[in-house]
């Protein structure tokens, strides 16, 4: 996709200090009883071993299936608005090239949310705009990630229609919610972990996980959904912008895309790769069990003022990540030491000392308990 400036982030701001499972001292929730010895191997060992290789699952080419979804045409005199009727704008960006609307089908009466994204680009940013669409389109369809319903251009904008979920942000949810169980953190992070695996199979990164492109979707009216899942709400990631097809010999990215506060360090050089998702999915991790932020102000204090990848600023960013104390002595870690080293693994500020891939992380003693 084509690079666009750092996203601003509300979670910066914003102390989340009722924390989810702050409250999680020894007399309200249940402490994890520890690993057995041997059970979770140290990093020093983790570096011994091989490191476990993304799975990949062959993407079709274009035109090659009959069943194969593509960008549609509208061409006058009908408009987008002879398809869908627009309600409310939930965002819009700076320079007003893309918007967030709620829409309903003017045919099917069905509630969707739509980007309007306007066709200024970038020299070459548009092909790598459609190619990506494209894939999106025919992605293998996955309970936890927010497929596209449909992709229609004009003359002036693509208009991405997507599924409306009826279940809020994960922001919204950390900032509301007291004491969160511990198993229902387990759930949010198996399921995050399941999208991200998703993608990332099919050759694909995000760039910008964060928990406002993290919905709950209220699957218990859907006639669909097996009894057994009616009572949760599924997570989905959303707002594939960001996202770019990856190779390892792909070129390093000029321009920081994604969220202060949830870029992984070596993206501040450019360098994206799945690693620099699980970092973000690390950051999330933290702030749902602590309810802060694992970095201070003396990090992501003020916003950058040159987001070119290797630029002094970024160069200085990445030094005070290499530099930064995780405190993981804080509660509720102490009770629950499985999910700290998951979360120490997904935050390791080398990529090598990571977690090889979402796949691994899924079969963390944590997440298998």
């Amino acid at each position: 996709m084509p690079e666009e400036p750092v996203a601003a982030n509300k979670a910066e701001a914003t102390q989340l200090s009722s924390s989810p499972m702050a409250a999680a001292s020894a007399a309200s929730m249940p402490a994890a009883a520890p690993p057995s010895s041997g059970a979770v191997p140290s990093l020093s060992e983790r570096r011994g071993r091989p490191a476990l290789q993304v799975r990949k699952v062959a993407a079709p080419e274009l035109g090659t299936h009959p069943d194969q979804r593509t960008i549609r045409k509208i061409t006058l005199p009908e408009t987008f608005e002879d398809l869908f009727e627009l309600n409310e704008k939930l965002y819009e960006s700076c320079g007003s090239t893309s918007q967030v609307i709620t829409a309903r089908c003017r045919k099917s009466g069905n509630k969707v949310i739509v980007k309007m994204r306007s066709r200024r680009f970038a020299v070459g940013g548009e092909s790598v705009w459609r190619s990506l669409l494209n894939r999106m389109l025919n992605l293998e369809a996955h309970s936890n990630v927010l497929g596209l319903k449909d992709v229609l251009e004009d003359e002036r904008h693509y208009y991405i229609v997507m599924e409306r979920c009826s279940g809020g942000e994960l922001f919204d949810f950390l900032q509301t919610e007291t004491d969160v169980p511990e198993r229902e953190c387990k759930r949010i992070m198996r399921e995050i972990l399941e999208a991200v695996d998703h993608i990332h199979a099919r050759g694909l990164i995000h760039r910008d996980i964060k928990p406002e492109n993290i919905m709950f979707h209220d699957t218990t009216r859907d006639e669909a959904t097996p009894t057994p899942m009616k009572q949760k709400k599924a997570v989905k990631l959303i707002d594939f912008d960001t996202c770019q097809e990856y190779e390892p010999s792909s070129p390093k990215a000029k321009h920081i895309v994604g969220t202060m506060g949830y870029i992984a360090p070596e993206a501040l050089c450019g360098e994206y790769s799945p690693s620099s998702d699980l970092w973000s999915v690390g950051v999330i991790l933290y702030i749902l069990m602590t309810g802060d932020m694992p970095f201070g102000n003396d990090v992501f204090g003020e916003d950058p003022s040159d987001t070119r990848c290797g630029s002094n600023p970024m160069n200085e960013l990445y030094d005070k990540l290499q530099g930064a104390h995780i405190d993981f002595d804080c509660e509720p870690w102490p009770s629950f030491p499985q999910a700290r080293d998951l979360c120490q693994n997904l935050l390791a500020f080398s990529p090598g000392d990571r977690s090889p891939s979402a796949r691994a992380a899924l079969s963390h003693p944590w997440l298998r308990g």
